[in-house]
């Protein structure tokens, strides 16, 4: 997925960037955004893939936002952007938000414990990939447009999985079920909302935004992931579920406000 989902977003990119105009970009900061995209997205969205299979996708979107934290104290830490109190406020109520959460697959869905520790573990090692990509990229992007950064991240990760898949003889097995026509339309249609949706307008707030800012405001998910899951997946909802979603996204609000009004 991770393969194929880069091949179709080089493709979606290369449509916009021919009709913006190409810029020219600094050895260094191409460099960094492309050490960016090896970890990002080789790494990154191959685990992230993993756990997604483990977790589910209202769980697994709702666990990940802690990515979104972790994002923020990296850009504490490095590029020194330091949060306002009521934005730790909003960080510790986030972070019990995805507790309630885990606690709940963990121990209240005893009978895959062990499936849903594993998942956990790739969720996070994912985590820490998304995160450390991001500051990378958010420095890297002081001379880039986000466009450009987007384009060369996307380039980097596919090339990084191409090379691993030659490499372990594993293209043939990857690209097996996008054989199948319904799957790969709705595929390259979710491949659309993620490359222009997420990556490049992920990227455009990362570089206008604090870090802080820009990382929780990508942490909205648990609004759309819950009902979507309900409706189309027909996924049952449990109440715990329901209430780390409500305080991961009050989390993200007061983080948010607390950066736009203190």
């Amino acid at each position: 997925m991770t393969l194929t989902k880069g091949i179709f977003g080089i493709g979606l990119l290369a449509i916009l960037y021919v009709l913006k105009g190409f810029e020219p970009i600094p050895l260094n900061a191409a460099g960094m955004l492309f050490i960016s995209g090896i970890i990002g997205i080789t790494v990154g969205d191959t685990l992230f893939f993993a756990s997604l299979q483990y977790l589910g996708p209202k769980v697994q979107i709702i666990f990940f936002m802690m990515g979104q934290v972790l994002t923020a104290i990296l850009g504490i830490l490095i590029l020194k952007e330091l949060p306002f109190l009521v934005q730790w406020i909003g960080i510790f109520v986030t972070i019990i938000g995805v507790a309630i959460v885990l606690w709940n697959k963990i121990f209240t869905e005893s009978s895959n414990r062990k499936t849903n520790i594993r998942g956990i573990v790739f969720g996070i090692l994912a985590m820490l990939c998304f995160s450390s990509a991001m500051i990378i990229a958010k420095q890297a992007m002081i001379t880039v447009s986000a466009l450009s950064a987007v384009m060369i991240r996307m380039i980097a990760g596919t090339l990084g999985m191409l090379i691993y898949g030659l490499f372990t003889k594993q293209i043939v097995t990857w690209l097996n079920p996008i054989q199948n026509r319904k799957m790969i339309t709705f595929f390259f249609l979710s491949v659309f909302v993620v490359t222009y949706g997420g990556f490049w307008l992920g990227l455009v707030a990362l570089k206008n935004l604090n870090v802080v800012i820009a990382s929780t405001l990508g942490a909205t998910e648990p609004l759309f992931v819950l009902p979507l899951a309900l409706f189309i997946l027909k996924e049952r909802i449990t109440f715990l579920e329901i209430l780390g979603a409500l305080f991961t996204t009050i989390g993200i609000i007061i983080i948010v406000l607390g950066g736009a009004y203190f």
